[in-house]
């Protein structure tokens, strides 16, 4: 009932017969004393008792007032004083006394409010008023009036007032009949149509942009004009999470492309397609199989710059479905010819593949020095989604290195995305950021931005992404019904065909079931996660769980199996992972003085990081495996506050069971 709510604009007698309307047309019917709606409403027509209504208003002002009225309504809902001169061809001055008397009439209102950004401009006192009286219109006075509306605003030549420029054209092509003048009137509007949207989506709005994009679709017949027109679109539908409609519009687009004989546009395309396939909808093979079929239908004298997107997205590509060679050979290609166009974007786009590539096979600070580079490249082309895509490559791969960094870094990446439009490079940001706190024990921000982001209508990988991290931060929490009802429903997402994103599935329940206790599925699932990706984004973390299980279970030989496995990872964190791991392990070898050197060690630089989660496990770590031995200082007490302070209460628990056990046994 919003609708009916939003369409009355506080009039009773409007939302009465509005709903009198809905009942009579059986939209609305009567159950068990309250009023339902049976199918679908749609857009709210004004019921012929009010049309009656406020046209009878409208018959008992005068001529002039009633032109005005009508002027008025082509402009919209509010209006200058200098516009509605132009429609009406009246003179400025000789329009005060009318439009006073319809204020006092209250038809219109005036908007004096200082701190309005429509001060001095007139109104219509509700919507249904404006419809009414445009709608007493013929379509001649609707085109000349749109005409002239469209021209007043064209000469302000003010790059904002594009849109409603591209509206007033278009509505005056729809009232003008068949023929020459009609279409040149389209060719007008979708020239106006087309910038609007463009302007719309650098912007940030690209609801609003596909809204003018599709419009000046529908009146465009060239294909070559419908090619550009159609990409675009796909840009605004993969930004606003329409991943579908991405999809068709792009595949039109390829279609109208090679209709005019267009490779290399055929070829962008099909990149762009590609990208949504696979990050959109996680159709990584499907993404591969279009990329390398535009790369054939390109064929060895085909357009450098299509080639080198394609390759450049062929190296993503592969390298999330772990063909790391494959990878690397096309990421080269497409470093080489974006170098040889002179192409700052696609060198940046290039560079980043291959960033992404070095990571996932162990190189990782060779990988961050591109990544950093691809930012810079980012700066300079000036697109704010690729800014938004540099820096969150540089977030992920920074958190073996400072958390702390990685945090900012995600949180400046999704305020870029978030003005570019970018609703689910946005939303991974976020995400990423929800992850990082939780491991760095800030909790309060973690969940805050959780129920934020709840609020959202998410695509399917991001829906998975946010149950996995409150998942966590539940089982973190000790509510372990919560953390397995979240688990329960990513049930589906252990057969996505992105790599990354299996791995961070495996990782989240490795975490889950430490937190809950079942050290043998927290061990499994960790090592699942780095049999995904063993270099990847998530094995530091799932090392660390890896070894953490091993060691509570006093199982010496997996835990120096995991200690193995750090050897090939390097950043401040991870060496104070490796620190707290080659503790342990000594302590499982009975080298008790080297253990107790080394967890010194490895508190300090838990410390140096400031991440007090982290010091508070290497504590539980310590108490855990020292059995019966006193604690030697107060590492303890300091990690029972931390783990007070946040809730961490099940490994409170832990630290106060082996506390007790060790108090028993001496």
């Amino acid at each position: 009932m919003e609708q009916v709510l939003q369409r009355a604009e506080g009039v009773p007698l409007y939302a009465v017969e509005t709903i009198r309307m809905l009942v009579d047309r059986g939209q609305l019917a009567e159950r068990d004393g309250v009023l339902t709606v049976t199918g679908t409403l749609g857009a709210l027509e004004i019921p012929d008792t009010l049309h009656a209504l406020i046209a009878s208003r409208l018959d008992g002002v005068s001529p002039v007032e009633r032109s005005l009225l009508q002027d008025a309504a082509v402009l919209g809902q509010s209006f200058s004083i200098s516009a509605l001169a132009a429609v009406s061809g009246r003179d400025p001055a000789a329009l005060a006394t009318p439009l006073r008397d319809l204020v006092r009439k209250e038809l219109l209102a005036l908007d004096t409010d200082p701190r309005s950004p429509e001060r001095g401009q007139y109104g219509f006192v509700q919507g249904l008023i404006r419809e009414v009286a445009y709608g007493t219109l013929a379509k001649p006075e609707r085109r000349a009036k749109h005409l002239a509306a469209a021209g007043y605003f064209e000469g302000l030549d003010d790059e904002e007032l594009v849109g409603v420029v591209a509206t007033h054209y278009a509505e005056a092509q729809r009232a003008t009949a068949e023929g020459r003048e009609r279409d040149s009137l389209a060719a007008r509007a979708r020239e106006w149509l087309t910038r609007a949207g463009r302007r719309a989506l650098a912007l940030g709005s690209p609801e609003q942009a596909l809204t003018y994009l599709e419009q000046g679709l529908a009146l465009t017949q060239d294909p070559a004009e419908r090619a550009a027109l159609l990409d675009t679109a796909g840009d605004a539908a993969f930004r606003t999470d329409a991943f579908e409609r991405s999809v068709a519009y792009y595949e039109a687009a390829i279609g109208a492309h090679e209709l005019v004989g267009d490779t290399d546009g055929a070829g962008r395309s099909t990149a762009r397609l590609a990208h949504v396939l696979s990050d959109g909808l996680e159709r990584v093979a499907d993404a591969v199989a279009r990329a390398q079929e535009g790369l054939t239908k390109l064929g060895d004298t085909g357009s450098e710059r299509a080639r080198a997107d394609l390759a450049a997205m062929l190296a993503s590509l592969r390298s999330s479905s772990g063909s790391s060679e494959q990878a690397l050979a096309w990421a080269e290609t497409a470093c080489t010819l974006a170098e040889r166009l002179d192409d700052t974007e696609l060198l940046g786009r290039a560079i980043g593949a291959r960033s992404a590539v070095l990571f996932r096979i162990g190189r990782h600070r060779e990988a961050v020095m591109l990544a950093r580079g691809r930012m810079a490249l980012a700066g300079i082309a000036g697109s704010m989604v690729e800014q938004a895509m540099a820096t969150m490559l540089v977030s992920v791969f920074l958190f073996d290195e400072d958390p702390h960094e990685a945090i900012r870094l995600q949180l400046e990446s999704a305020e870029l995305a978030r003005r570019a439009g970018a609703r689910s490079l946005e939303t991974v940001n976020l995400l990423n950021a929800v992850e990082s706190a939780t491991n760095l024990g800030q909790w309060d921000d973690a969940r805050a931005a959780l129920i934020a982001l709840r609020q959202r209508d998410l695509p399917g990988p991001r829906q998975t992404q946010l149950e996995l991290c409150e998942a966590v931060l539940a089982a973190f929490s000790g509510d372990t019904a919560l953390a397995f009802e979240r688990l329960d429903a990513t049930a589906d997402a252990d057969g996505t065909e992105d790599m990354t994103a299996r791995a961070n599935n495996h990782r989240a329940r490795a975490e889950v079931y430490l937190a809950t206790g079942d050290l043998e599925a927290a061990h499994r699932h960790a090592s699942a996660a780095l049999a995904e990706e063993p270099s990847g984004i998530n094995s530091a973390g799932a090392l660390a769980v890896q070894q953490r299980a091993a060691l509570w279970l006093g199982d010496r030989g997996r835990a120096r199996e995991a200690l193995t496995g750090m050897e090939g990872f390097r950043g401040r964190w991870m060496a104070a992972v490796r620190l707290a791991a080659e503790a342990g392990v000594a302590v499982l070898e009975g080298r008790l003085d080297e253990a107790a050197a080394a967890y010194t060690r490895a508190l300090d630089a838990w410390r140096a990081i400031d991440s007090p989660l982290d010091l508070a496990l290497c504590a539980l770590d310590r108490a855990i495996l020292r059995g019966p031995d006193p604690a030697r200082g107060g590492e303890d007490d300091e990690a029972r506050e931390i783990f007070s302070r946040i809730g961490a209460t099940p490994f409170l628990a832990r630290l106060d069971r082996t506390a007790a056990a060790a108090r028993k046994a001496g």
